[in-house]
Order: C-alpha cells, then structure tokens, then sequence
C-alpha cells in the first residue's frame, strides 16, 4: 500500500516520534486520532453517532482508533466509554435484587467509590456507571 503524501493524516508514526521527544510512536498516534484528526462532538449521542458505532465495532471491534475514525465525530475515548458503558449488548441490565443492593453496600465500605473495581469484582456484566448510579 502506498502513501498518499496529500492525505490528511500522518502514517509514518516512528519518523514522527523521532521529533517529539518521551513519546513512542503509538504515543503520536493516538494523540493524533483522539485530538487532531477528527471533528469531536461533546455532549449527548446522535442515534446516527450510536448506529456508526455499532457498525464500526462489527468491523473492527475494540481498535478505538478505527472505530473514531469511522463514526467520525467523536475519538476514541468518547467511542470506547460509550460501548462499554451504554451500547454493549452484553451489559447486565436487569433489575438489581435485594440481595445485590446489599453486596453493593458492603462492597462500597470496603472498596470505597471505585466503582469500575466494584463492578468488575462483585456485578460482572454490569458496569462501574450502573453500580455508581444504583
């Protein structure tokens, strides 16, 4: 494949690391992705944003770079948080039991407010958001 030396968007990661100094080529390129290459939006999801993301995931699965630059108005970060959180249709979304809220509590005195950790260790399928939010 070559280089088209018009595109917009660098491809030769190591020469440009060379210049940028305590940053890998991997560095330079997600800078690149999450900051510079797309127009990102802020704020609530477009049911079209939702739609490219799906898509994007089928395609390229968890690749957050990839997936950005296809549903094209939001980087990497927003995509991943976004699948994880909300659009992944493997999250436990059923209702919390009396039993949960009580392992919930116990887990918050123990864990305190990390709850990514608390979610992963005692709700699995469920996210750190919804145990936060519950």
């Amino acid at each position: 494949m070559t280089e088209d030396p018009d595109s917009p968007h660098p491809s030769k990661w190591h020469e440009i690391a060379q210049h940028v100094p305590r940053r890998t080529n991997k560095d330079c390129r997600k800078r690149w992705f999450a900051k510079m290459a797309n127009h990102t939006e802020k704020g609530g999801w477009a049911l079209e944003e939702d739609e490219k993301l799906v898509q994007a995931i089928e395609k390229y699965g968890a690749r957050w770079p990839l997936v950005s630059t296809h549903v094209q108005t939001r980087n990497s970060g927003q995509c991943a948080k976004r699948w994880t959180e909300t659009l992944n249709p493997l999250i436990d979304r059923t209702q919390w039991s009396t039993e949960a809220d009580s392992l919930l509590i116990k887990a918050v005195e123990e864990h305190g407010k990390q709850w990514t950790k608390i979610a992963r260790i005692y709700f699995p399928g469920r996210t750190g958001l919804a145990a936060k939010n519950r």
